[in-house]
């Protein structure tokens, strides 16, 4: 590389260079001019020689020196310049190109390859190319940026997908800039930035925004969106509210792990039954919600959910395990009952909570009336904190009586709140809502403590010193860690005899054949406290856990015995669990025995104890004592 070029490059002396290219090129001049000179004096005039004659030539070739020089000077910045330009832009990643007024390019950087497959002769020869590979569906966006251009404007970038030999699509961030000499367009210099990997991220980031990461579903984000749009459209649609029941129970007996795979089950079913253009969304913790666009028909609603329920409810085998839930649903009409998603959502899920705790009743449209229940229940869990920690939450006692002889067997303490403000608190109103709450665990050891001391009083101040006293434990405390030695420490420190004492648990605690549950109840047993399994036949039907020795008697539900007197199907039914029991050694209570009737078939069937307000209803420890003909119970008490 010559110095002159190499000064146009960035050398620290390039002034130097540029004077030693003058001086050669003037002194060269010079020479050749005075030489030439020279030759044809000599030769035409043979005269001798004379140095005046050469000062002109002289002058002349110093001139024409000086201009040589300055060219070559020129002409090497421009070349050090095309140099520079084609070294940066062909270290960037970037394709760049420019061109002609009429598109034909000028110079394209060898990046171009890589982005698209094509070689650079390729593009030379068409023109065109570039915009040929612009996508089919990006094209007008593209097209409309180029004429702005055209245009001598100067927009922003645009990103647009290429149609590449190699790659497929890509994404690529596409800038082109007019070119100006002075006011007018003489070309025009694109640079293009493959940006497929961002666009990628960015997407899969916007789909993780909007998806429940367990099941895949939209989430709450997305259905709020998809609702408000509905509206802003003013298309009709209805909002459906589930939410699974028990699924709590699920969770805490068998793990996540289980409750997860159930709600995935539960996802395929919806979705299978659904009709085309639905939006499902799980909304959070065991709450799905179905948008069912274009519905307005109560009955056409109702029928769908009827499906939804069906779905959920058939026997899940997951883990090897059969596993059995139901749901409650709550639903509204848009625009009808509400004009913005917030209300929607907040009067679905009214709905959807008052049937939850109707028996009998699987699905509420929203009504006027339910929007108070989301004020009742932050008003009742406000209450139930204090109540419970001030243990005004007290147990009432029903008897319970041998069949045959009628003698008083024991005595179910069941949990009653009456509150100053709001009443009589109904227990299927304030027992889940303290799960929930997690206020479970300390209103069932203070109805536990409280039974477990007018238990030991009946024992030391009345006659009937073998009657026992029976109390319900959720599968929350049962789970604690403790729990037994808990259990021991109550027995030991009021002096109880811990065989007048007796848990209650649901069916729905050995879900799947729970291990800890079998071997806390074993527990309990071997500590000398009987174990009742209570309302057998409304939950999972674990008959297998029968026979794991941890259970010493069946509870059977109020409504296998309201028709037992009237059905014959049903008092078989009854009178084959009573026996399949006694088989297995345990003892049969019959729960809501409410006519001499259904008392009659019972005995005869030799269920084994019988309980009902025909025989005697719950009632306080007020009331309790005098029952009892028991005056030093109440004394105690006091």
């Amino acid at each position: 590389m010559n110095a002159s070029l190499n000064g146009k490059l960035g050398h620290p002396n390039a002034w130097r260079a540029d004077l030693g290219v003058y001086f050669r090129y003037i002194v060269m001049g010079w020479l050749v001019v005075i030489l030439l000179a020279a030759i044809q004096l000599d030769f035409l005039y043979e005269a001798p020689f004379r140095p005046r004659f050469l000062i002109i030539p002289s002058l002349v070739g110093m001139v024409a020196g000086f201009f040589i020089a300055r060219q070559r000077i020129l002409s090497d910045e421009v070349r050090a310049k095309n140099m520079t330009f084609a070294s940066l832009v062909e270290m960037a990643e970037e394709a760049a190109y420019l061109q002609n007024l009429d598109r034909s390019y000028r110079y394209i950087s060898s990046a171009i390859t890589d982005m698209t497959g094509y070689d650079v002769k390729t593009f030379y020869q068409t023109p065109n190319l570039f915009a040929d590979l612009v996508y089919e569906e990006d094209f007008p966006k593209w097209l409309s940026y180029e004429k702005s251009v055209a245009a001598g404007r100067t927009p922003d970038a645009i990103e647009v997908r290429l149609t590449t030999k190699h790659k497929g699509l890509i994404w690529v961030r596409h800038v082109t800039r007019p070119i100006f000499d002075g006011k007018k367009i003489i070309g025009y210099s694109s640079t293009n930035a493959e940006i497929t990997d961002q666009v990628n991220q960015a997407t899969a980031m916007k789909e993780l925004a909007l998806k429940d990461p367990l099941t895949g579903l939209p989430n709450r984000r997305h259905l709020s969106s998809e609702a408000d749009r509905l509206l802003k459209k003013g298309s009709d649609f209805c909002l459906v509210m589930m939410d699974l029941d028990r699924f709590k129970t699920i969770n805490d007996s068998l793990g996540h792990s289980v409750g997860d795979l159930m709600l995935k089950k539960v996802r395929d079913r919806l979705e299978l039954i659904a009709p085309y253009g639905s939006l499902i969304s799980r909304f959070g913790g065991d709450e799905f919600v179905v948008i069912l666009p274009e519905v307005a028909d109560e009955k056409k609603v109702e029928g769908l959910i009827e499906s939804f329920l069906s779905a959920v409810e058939r026997p899940m085998k997951l883990n090897g395990l059969n596993l059995h839930v139901s749901a409650s649903f709550g639903w509204v009409f848009a625009p009808e009952d509400g004009r913005d998603v917030e209300t929607l959502i907040r009067y679905a899920d009214a709905a959807m909570h008052m049937a939850k705790q109707k028996q009998g009743v699987s699905c509420l449209r929203y009504a006027g009336h339910v929007d108070d229940h989301h004020q009742r229940l932050l008003l009742l869990e406000n209450r139930l904190r204090k109540a419970v920690e001030e243990r005004r939450i007290k147990p009432f006692y029903q008897p319970l009586f041998c069949a045959r002889s009628g003698q008083l067997m024991g005595v179910e303490c069941l949990a009653r709140w009456h509150d100053e403000e709001l009443g009589w608190v109904s227990p299927d109103e304030f027992i889940p809502l303290a799960e929930t709450a997690n206020l479970i665990g300390k209103l069932g050891d203070s109805i536990l403590e409280h039974a477990i001391i007018v238990a030991q009083a009946l024992h030391q101040n009345c006659d009937q010193k073998d009657v026992y006293f029976s109390v319900n434990a959720s599968p929350y405390q049962l789970s604690e860690i403790g729990f037994v030695d808990n259990m021991k420490a109550l027995l030991e420190r009021h002096q109880l005899p811990p065989r007048l004492l007796k848990i209650e648990v649901t069916e729905s605690l050995f879900i799947g054949g729970n291990l800890q549950a079998i071997n806390v109840l074993t527990e309990l047993r071997n500590l000398g406290v009987g174990v009742a399994l209570d309302d057998f036949g409304t939950g999972y039907s674990a008959f297998a856990v029968l026979k794991e020795g941890c259970i010493d008697m069946l509870k059977v539900d109020k409504s296998f015995v309201q028709n037992i007197a009237e059905n014959d199907q049903e008092k078989a039914l009854m009178t084959e669990i009573i026996q399949m029991a006694h088989i297995m050694n345990l003892q049969v209570v019959a729960e809501g025995v409410e006519t001499e009737e259904q008392k009659a078939v019972l005995v005869g069937a030799e269920c084994d104890i019988l309980q009902g307000y025909l025989l005697a209803k719950p009632m306080s420890e007020a009331d309790f004592c005098p029952y009892m003909n028991c005056n030093g119970l109440k004394e105690e008490r006091d």
